[in-house]
């Protein structure tokens, strides 16, 4: 027997467990993608699958590929909906778009297991979650969110000439005159700015906005801000077939124009 493990993206414990989390960042502001993920990790872990699979399209259709990819484990476990194999290649194949190891082996792995029909109606539902949730929309999409943020650093599409930017609460004063912060001793602080009030960090504009300028893509590989922890784990149990480790070996895929 051979064991195709598929390993599900999880929230991790630093992942807040309230709608009153800090997603206030300008690269949160940009990449709304991982915050409907955040919620869809959430749902997952509640074992509430119908919402999972909402939150993970709606941040699929952000072109979130880890998104795509949890699609695809839940339904090749039939968590939220019966088991559907195709679907499930489906939104493998999506997540694979880019070539990343992890979602292209999943892909791999899957259509060495299906059989002719599976995979016929593999393609018919991808072709119909394409013009959504495939990089020439939904990367699209998400690059001019992207954008969208990053000229709203200085309120104009040509730059501005300001020195100096903070991102956050502010009391309205010049900062030598703002009211000092106390630390009352049981590790929480007086909150004396509306900032603080509301959760809301300063941050020096040069760092906040660091990411929105070093690149127009807001999953570029080198952000590495995906979420690759996980620990649900899902296997695929059959009897060991020829073409399997012919796939493996060589790497295979199938075409372009297929999942």
């Amino acid at each position: 027997m051979v064991s195709g493990k598929v390993v599900s993206y999880s929230a991790t414990p630093d992942v807040p467990n309230s709608r009153s989390d800090t997603f206030n960042t300008p690269e949160d502001d940009g990449r709304p993608g991982e915050y409907f993920f955040y919620l869809g990790a959430l749902a997952n872990q509640r074992h509430d699958y119908e919402h999972a699979i909402a939150m993970y399209k709606v941040a699929a259709s952000w072109a979130y590929k880890p998104a795509e990819y949890n699609l695809g484990v839940l339904y090749l476990n039939g968590h939220g909906s019966p088991v559907d194999l195709p679907r499930a290649m489906a939104w493998f194949a999506l997540a694979a778009e880019r070539g990343e190891k992890q979602y292209v082996y999943a892909k791999q792995l899957l259509y060495a297991h299906l059989t002719p029909e599976q995979f016929a109606q593999a393609n018919e539902i991808w072709r119909e979650l394409l013009p959504t949730y495939g990089d020439a929309t939904a990367l699209v999409r998400a690059k001019a969110r992207w954008r969208e943020v990053r000229y709203s650093a200085t309120g104009s599409r040509v730059g501005s000439a300001a020195t100096h930017l903070v991102v956050g609460g502010m009391v309205g004063m010049a900062n030598h005159q703002a009211p000092t912060n106390y630390d009352v001793g049981t590790g929480g602080m007086i909150a004396t700015t509306p900032g603080e009030v509301t959760g809301v960090h300063q941050t020096d504009g040069v760092i906040a906005y660091q990411q929105l300028r070093a690149s127009d893509d807001p999953y570029d590989p080198k952000f590495q801000s995906y979420l690759y922890s996980g620990t649900v784990t899902v296997g695929i149990l059959t009897p060991v077939k020829v073409k399997d480790a012919e796939l493996l070996r060589d790497n295979g895929t199938p075409p372009p124009d297929h999942p």
